[in-house]
């Protein structure tokens, strides 16, 4: 009876210090990334581009976000956390849901300075589509990158591919972008 015991002690000490481990853990692995934060260290081009941080209100749905006219790109380099996300909102601006144009091409990826990975391949049509008139909410696991400094890369293209380029209306905003831990 005295070893049942000691054994059942054992197992929920051992019980306990994996807790309080896993939590201690949990607790120490920082801040989220704003990449806001960090626009004017981003890469951005076409240098001469458009791109500035505006508030956008989206169905009364408002949001700092970076603007910007495709054809664009904006390069990050971060180093990735473990269990590392990446969240951002995408949309267009209101002024293109009632004017012609064939929408914009969201795609988001990392390279690790060997490779490219897309990682978010996404096409937004208000003026054709009007589920795309919101906030289209994005989360992106970066955790096969933990510990790695890469470049986290956001490209907008006029059109999707096989289609002729077509910039008209294209107003793409990527908004609350941040790296997080889950």
């Amino acid at each position: 009876m005295k070893g049942n015991r000691a054994v059942l002690t054992a197992v929920v000490l051992l019980v306990l210090i994996i807790a309080g481990w896993w939590l201690f853990k949990r607790s120490n692995r920082g801040p989220s990334i704003d990449l806001i934060a960090s626009f004017n260290t981003a890469q951005k081009k076409p240098a001469e581009g458009t791109f500035e941080v505006v508030e956008a209100n989206l169905n009364g749905d408002s949001k700092r976000a970076i603007f910007t006219k495709p054809a664009s790109r904006m390069i990050w380099k971060i180093r990735i956390p473990d269990d590392g996300w990446l969240m951002v909102s995408l949309g267009m601006k209101p002024e293109s849901w009632e004017q012609e144009g064939d929408g914009v091409l969201f795609r988001i990826g990392v390279s690790d300075g060997r490779t490219f990975e897309d990682l978010l391949t996404q096409h937004m049509d208000p003026f054709h589509n009007k589920s795309d008139r919101r906030w289209v909410p994005i989360a992106v696991d970066l955790s096969a990158y933990a510990g790695e400094e890469v470049e986290v890369i956001f490209n907008t293209n006029v059109s999707v591919p096989g289609k002729p380029d077509d910039a008209r209306n294209d107003t793409a905003l990527f908004a609350t972008p941040e790296i997080v831990i889950r």
